[in-house]
């Protein structure tokens, strides 16, 4: 089983293709429901995961997915038979008041009108090369959308290097060839992981599963292959 986890503003509904094209089933979470009755930090939504994963599951995370990820796989390493981390980042060094401010202005702005919130967001640099047809939430996820930029803000995920060296599944770690800051990220921290990575598919850059389907979905089954047994 392969637990998918998508991004800010995303939509659990955006690895239906993906869910296709692999020979492994697959577990696509909607995160926006973990708000439904809490207001769960970056630390105990990965413990959640982790609490609802099998024994010998994957685990595969975008962006924000991708540092929610990191939190299950540090909660229980010894759970996981491998991992898939797309385009997220291991945790801020310094600067973080200022990602709080940011997250707070998109809390903000994405409590008011939906389509104008859609549009801000989705022409940041990172986006411009996504494709149209690309999964985002639904209006009706304002409200949880608005408490994530609160909760699982990146201004306030502590930084994970100290602690990748536990995790020992072996690892696979994504990024675009046209986002240079995230494939920089990935070459530092792959080097911390010991059993991990790094793979830049070109032509992509920050949303590689939608922008590179065929590639996202071929590079995940091999190194699933190459890691069959737990």
């Amino acid at each position: 089983m392969i637990h998918c986890l998508h991004g800010a503003v995303g939509s659990f509904r955006a690895w239906e293709t993906f869910s296709q094209e692999v020979n492994e089933s697959v577990n696509a979470l909607d995160l926006w429901r973990l708000f439904d009755h809490s207001t769960p930090t970056l630390i105990k939504t990965g413990q959640v995961i982790s609490e609802d994963a099998e024994f010998g599951d994957v685990i595969l995370g975008y962006s924000m997915g991708g540092r929610l990820a990191l939190h299950a796989l540090t909660a229980a390493p010894e759970k996981w038979r491998a991992a898939i981390i797309v385009s997220a980042h291991p945790g801020l060094i310094f600067g973080q008041e200022e990602r709080r401010k940011k997250d707070r202005e998109w809390a903000s702005l994405s409590m008011g009108n939906w389509t104008s919130f859609l549009d801000q967001w989705n022409r940041q640099e990172v986006f411009l090369s996504s494709p149209e047809e690309f999964h985002q939430a639904d209006v009706q996820d304002q409200e949880m959308i608005s408490k994530s930029f609160l909760h699982w803000s990146l201004g306030n995920q502590r930084d994970l290097r100290s602690e990748l060296p536990k995790i020992t599944c072996p690892i696979l770690w994504i990024t675009g060839s046209h986002d240079r800051k995230f494939t920089a990220l990935a070459e530092e921290v792959t080097s911390l992981l010991p059993n991990s990575e790094h793979l830049i598919i070109s032509g992509s850059d920050h949303r590689v599963p939608w922008e590179r389907p065929k590639d996202f979905s071929a590079s995940v089954q091999n190194f699933l292959e190459r890691n069959a047994s737990f």
